[in-house]
């Protein structure tokens, strides 16, 4: 081979190599771009289910508080500080006792509320 021919050889081997290194290259970094994309959607997703469980843990606090205060109530405790009289129980009266009206609807003799087939709706 004559060296005009090595020298072409040589400068097409460096063209290729040129063009499949940017071809990995730009695979490469759009597969690193997707990936950090998917990352950072992640790390909203657990930021925000944090944000959720600190705010529910708050409420639970919250509810767990304010059923404490009102089973001492219920118990007959009072608050700290608090010198108010309560006001005794209503006295309980049996359901036969009152009038129909105030007993509210007869409940069905099997137990079950009554239902009624509805024709299906055809616009």
């Amino acid at each position: 081979m004559q060296s005009n021919q090595w020298l072409m050889t040589g400068a097409a081997f460096a063209a290729w190599s040129v063009l499949i290194l940017g071809a990995a290259w730009w695979w490469t970094t759009r597969k690193l771009r997707s990936a950090a994309a998917r990352l950072d959607k992640v790390d909203k997703a657990r930021q925000f289910a944090a944000q959720q469980a600190a705010q529910a843990r708050k409420q639970i606090e919250g509810l767990q508080q304010e059923l404490a205060a009102l089973r001492l109530a219920a118990q007959g405790h009072r608050p700290h500080g608090a010198h108010m009289a309560m006001a005794p129980p209503a006295p309980q009266v049996p359901d036969d006792w009152l009038p129909r009206a105030a007993r509210g609807p007869e409940p069905p003799a099997d137990g079950f509320a009554d239902t009624q087939v509805l024709r299906p709706y055809r616009g």
